[in-house]
């Protein structure tokens, strides 16, 4: 199959947002350089491989993303809607170079290239995600979540995947209902099933993020997690514990009247994704739908929030 690779050379703070967008407006997988993730880990203490530090400050700051879209696609109409896209989420964050260009390219020629990059690494002290084709020695009380993130967006580096994954760490009790809107590759669905919830219903509006998701869901023997391609208003109401969201302070916000219609009275929304500019539109929306803040945590650019539901709908 032909695709069309989209290339956009932005900056760590952007990327997320901007990966998002992509497939919200239709690739069919996004591909992530960032080279300052190669930097920290080749810099840690207990890193294995040595680099040479020429060759670390060669590969620069910017962040490169490559898209893919179906090769019949209309490329000039989908280059001044990418630019389109691009200037206005350059009114929150700074997006750098923007679009950089494109060509087209089958599909095997990208879709395994990137595996190079991604290591084992501890989400928090007993969270560990494992490449699907990596090995590595379990440690006592860890909890190994195998992760093939395909063409899909989300394998759990970014920093809003870590704070999710460490609040639900924190939060989700043994026998817990959970929501996951957005869920990607599926790793906090997977994450939330290990931990003990009962039952997690998990939802994305990428039809490839919802193949990968299953994908991942049958490699780690997960079977409490119903993953489906949609929204959270595609879902029963029914009250649950946790409602957990990685996506944009946008989305968000939009969804602030739902979602006190699926939590019980005292469950808690974890949202991320946000960048600190917009924390407090966020906190205001939801204190305004009758929720209060529980914690607030911060990495790099991104927030992420812990609101209880005090008026269950």
């Amino acid at each position: 199959m032909k695709w069309i690779e989209i290339k956009i050379k932005t900056t760590e703070e952007a990327y997320d947002a901007i990966s998002y967008m992509l497939t919200s407006i239709g690739a069919g997988g996004v591909a992530i350089h960032d080279p300052n993730d190669i930097k920290r880990e080749a810099q840690k203490p207990n890193s294995i491989d040595y680099v040479d530090e020429e060759f670390l400050d060669s590969l620069g700051e910017d962040v490169i993303i490559k898209a893919y879209f179906p090769g019949e696609t209309n490329v000039s109409e989908l280059i001044s809607l990418i630019n389109e896209k691009l200037a206005f989420i350059g009114g929150f964050l700074n997006v750098g170079e923007g679009y950089c260009g494109y060509e087209e390219m089958d599909e095997e020629d990208w879709s395994t290239s990137w595996k190079k990059y991604y290591k084992p690494f501890h989400l928090t002290d007993r969270l560990v995600v494992k490449p699907s084709w990596e090995n590595y020695d379990i440690k006592d009380g860890e909890i190994i979540i195998e992760m093939n993130p395909g063409m899909a967006f989300g394998t759990g580096t970014h920093e809003t995947t870590k704070m999710c994954a460490a609040l639900l760490d924190k939060y989700i009790k043994c026998g817990h209902r959970v929501i996951d809107v957005g869920c990607g590759t599926g790793i906090l669905s997977i994450i939330a099933g290990k931990l003990g919830a009962a039952e997690v219903t998990a939802v994305d509006i990428d039809e490839v993020a919802v193949k990968v998701a299953k994908e991942n869901l049958e490699i780690n023997k997960v079977d409490n997690v119903c993953v489906f391609k949609g929204v959270l208003d595609d879902i029963e109401r029914e009250k649950r514990d946790i409602v957990v969201a990685n996506i944009i302070a946008n989305v968000i916000i939009d969804i602030s009247s739902s979602v006190p219609y699926y939590l019980k009275k005292d469950g808690l929304f974890i949202a991320s994704g946000i960048i600190k500019e917009r924390k407090q539109e966020v906190l205001d929306e939801y204190l305004k739908k009758g929720f209060e803040c529980e914690e607030i945590i911060e990495l790099g650019e991104w927030v992420a929030i812990v609101l209880r539901c005090l008026d269950s709908l």
